[in-house]
């Protein structure tokens, strides 16, 4: 028994090890210090990440041989799908998904929370110090503050996923306190990077929270939002693939739509016209506002380069990791928020369900220096579950 409870804690360690120094500098590289970084640092890192990921997987880990035959194969369809789309980093995101069995997902957010806002804090008062660039934007009159960060809207996308990391770690309990941190936070990233999709998903992260609270306290039609909240991901897929695919500046409402949301549906068109979707993905060339280059282009210091950015995840990671990719997430996270409203473990559903908005309008569903809650899929859970009533 007590070697048994010894190799799970190593195991944690282990993968807790892995996770950390991957998501520090995933995080940090985000952040106008990347410019500093050696050409391919991410390659040193993975370095030592997938070996620990492995040796957690293969030493602790006990599968059956029908499993171990699923996972070799996920492994060489994702090696397949990083080689022709170009982007390696999906093989450590996959080890860190299939790493995370048995290990507690409080215990990860935890983990993110903590280096999280530590790098936040490094990068924000880098930037108050003058040591990095706080790149301003100037957006119908309006200046967007990016403050160390590589563009206005990815600081507000990081105040928004550390927001919900902090609700996971505090299982959705928030005092009056946390309240008055999230309203701040919304005020700060409307005010200061003009974010408005970001400050709605604030909100409505809080609009959550609330329907959570309501669930503890036994309202029952509170449950039909958890229930709805399990077919979050589907329904954000088919929206944002539907309304850029069928986007048209002929049809009124259409367009009034990709003013609000910034000409994304515009954008998105543009994407399925240069590329159809690939089984294994392929390279998807963008370019984009944020960073050095970027702002220089803005600014037009650089010879400007036509501005094609794709915002929404579900269409970046389908063009760019191909069907199997995106249909595994898919299924994966339906299953997922299933089992977990079944199970009685309203919380992350009802948070997954944030990204998955958020994943209209930005492209974080697989970068995990943004969205951990792709590795709570395998993960322990068992915390987050309300005890049954009597």
């Amino acid at each position: 028994m007590i070697k048994s409870s010894t190799g799970r804690i190593t195991a944690a360690g282990l993968y807790l090890a892995a996770f950390g120094l991957f998501f520090g500098h995933a995080f940090f590289a985000t952040s106008m210090y990347n410019d500093a970084l050696p050409v391919r640092f991410e390659l040193v890192v993975m370095a030592v990440v997938v070996p620990l990921l492995l040796t957690k997987i293969v030493v602790f880990d006990h599968y059956s041989m029908g499993q171990w035959i699923v996972i070799f194969t996920g492994l060489v369809l994702v090696a397949w799908t990083a080689r022709t789309s170009g982007r390696y980093i999906l093989i450590a995101v996959y080890l860190l998904i299939i790493g995370a069995r048995r290990v507690s997902f409080a215990v990860i957010a935890k983990t993110a929370l903590l280096v999280g806002l530590a790098t936040f804090i490094l990068i924000f008062v880098s930037a108050w110090l003058d040591l990095i660039p706080n790149l301003r934007y100037l957006r119908q009159g309006t200046y967007r503050n990016s403050f160390g960060i590589q563009y206005p809207t990815d600081f507000a996308a990081h105040v928004l996923y550390l927001l919900l990391t902090y609700a996971a770690v505090k299982h959705g309990h928030f005092k009056w306190y946390d309240w008055l941190l999230s309203l701040f936070a919304a005020w700060f990233v409307w005010t200061y990077c003009d974010a408005r999709l970001d400050t709605v998903l604030i909100v409505i992260l809080l609009v959550l929270l609330s329907v959570y609270w309501l669930i503890e306290k036994g309202f029952k039609p509170a449950l039909l939002v958890s229930w709805i909240s399990v077919g979050a991901m589907a329904i954000g897929a088919a929206l944002s693939i539907g309304l850029s695919y069928f986007y048209s500046p002929k049809i009124k409402w259409l367009e009034d739509l990709n003013h609000l949301l910034s000409t994304r549906l515009q954008l998105g068109r543009k994407a399925l016209d240069r590329y159809d979707p690939q089984w294994f993905g392929q390279v998807v060339r963008t370019n984009g506002w944020g960073g050095s280059q970027g702002f220089k282009h803005f600014t037009g210091k650089l010879i400007t380069k036509e501005y094609f950015f794709i915002d929404s995840s579900y269409l970046t990671v389908l063009l760019t990791f191909g069907l199997i990719v995106s249909v595994s997430l898919l299924v994966g996270y339906t299953w997922f928020a299933w089992r977990e409203v079944r199970r009685q473990e309203y919380l992350l559903p009802l948070l997954i369900a944030v990204t998955a908005i958020s994943c209209i309008v930005d492209q974080h569903l697989l970068d995990v220096s943004y969205n951990i809650f792709v590795l709570a899929l395998l993960a322990d859970t068992t915390s987050f579950r309300l005890p049954i009533s009597g």
